[in-house]
């Protein structure tokens, strides 16, 4: 994604402290400034259900929760 757009390949999206050093050498731009997507929410990606550790469900089921 960061390869693609200090080639040129277009605009991308991601946390500043990543493209930081890119924009600081002046390889990126920053555009968009203003503008704050909305939440994507969470993406947990786990074992199968039927051994899961409780250390593992726990926080599991709290994210489970906030949807």
């Amino acid at each position: 994604m960061i390869r693609t757009a200090c080639a040129g390949g277009g605009i991308t999206f991601g946390m500043e402290d990543t493209f930081k050093p890119y924009v600081e050498s002046g390889q990126l731009v920053p555009l968009l400034q203003d503008y704050c997507p909305p939440f994507a929410g969470f993406f947990l990606y786990y074992p199968s259900r039927r051994n899961i550790a409780p250390k593992l469900r726990a926080p599991v089921d709290r994210v489970k929760r906030w949807r």
